[in-house]
């Protein structure tokens, strides 16, 4: 096995610069082993090789995306060491459309080369690890209209348009009506909803901290419950949000929960870590059996 930190790279991530940020991850020092992947899900099936190949460290370049498709193949190894035996840390090397999980892990996000010193020291943080139904995330979900956002964003308006791409599409999914969520809690009455905004840290689609009571490592999830909004009101009050952070509403509910499980009528898509999920409600969601390691 190669002493080289392997970085996984999504070479359609920024497609107009993939040349010059392929060149760039290559002349970094101490020098990366850079694999390439070709298809969606390719970095999965990378990233759960190397981790049963026993690398301490496997990096993940590009956005949110690839970061959660390098996640889930080092947790499927991960899942099944025995206690005491070490895991595969992830580590995240932000050249992609949306790198919140890189913010929150305060990486220098707009130079490689420092980020890369950060990551090459191979100094650890222990964060917690969430799973929806039977996959992970990290950083943030949600179901509802931002997932269908996300799923009317095709990749070639985020290679044109960056994050201006998912402005395009909330435009046209804003205007319908959304489904009814239900939010299942144990010992607790359901609530309803029409939107629902998790938060494994404390910043959602970029530098404003929307959970700002979140923390990665108290085993709590912050939960955002828009109360039968519409499409309009939704975005008025993200906006809100956005510009002055989290305020107490009458339209809102901010939660911190370790476990519970989202209903919808009619099925909703999620969206982990960014990620649209081939997958529709009902999603549970609850702590990984083990911690996570990531490179800081």
């Amino acid at each position: 096995m190669s002493d080289r930190i392997p970085v996984i790279l999504n070479p359609a991530a920024r497609s107009t610069q993939a040349a010059a940020r392929e060149r760039a991850i290559r002349s970094l020092s101490p020098a990366p082993e850079l694999i390439l992947t070709s298809y969606p899900g390719e970095a999965t099936e990378i990233a759960e090789r190397l981790a049963r190949e026993n690398h301490p460290l496997v990096v993940a370049a590009g956005g949110d995306g690839t970061m959660n498709e390098v996640l889930q193949g080092i947790c499927r190894v991960n899942e099944k060491r025995p206690p005491g035996e070490p895991h595969t840390a992830l580590g995240v090397l932000p050249v992609g459309t949306m790198n919140v999980f890189a913010l929150e892990l305060g990486l220098p996000s707009a130079d490689i080369a420092a980020c890369w010193q950060r990551l090459s020291s191979r100094r650890l943080r222990q964060i917690d690890l969430w799973m929806a139904n039977e996959l992970y995330f990290v950083q943030l979900a949600g179901v509802g209209l931002d997932a269908e956002i996300i799923q009317e964003t095709p990749w070639e308006r985020k290679k044109r348009l960056g994050p201006l791409s998912y402005v395009v599409s909330a435009v046209q999914v804003l205007g319908r009506r959304p489904p009814v969520l239900t939010v299942k809690i144990a010992g607790r009455p359901d609530m309803l909803g029409s939107v629902v905004l998790i938060g494994a840290g404390r910043h959602y689609g970029g530098p404003v901290k929307i959970f700002p009571k979140a923390d990665n490592q108290d085993g709590l999830l912050d939960v955002l419950v828009f109360r039968q909004l519409g499409g309009w009101e939704f975005a008025q009050m993200i906006r809100a949000i956005l510009e002055r952070g989290y305020e107490t509403a009458l339209d809102l509910d901010y939660l911190q929960l370790s476990e519970f499980t989202v209903t919808a009528e009619p099925a909703a898509p999620y969206e982990l870590d960014g990620e649209l999920i081939q997958a529709s409600t009902p999603v549970h969601f609850k702590k990984a059996p083990f911690a996570l390691q990531v490179a800081v």
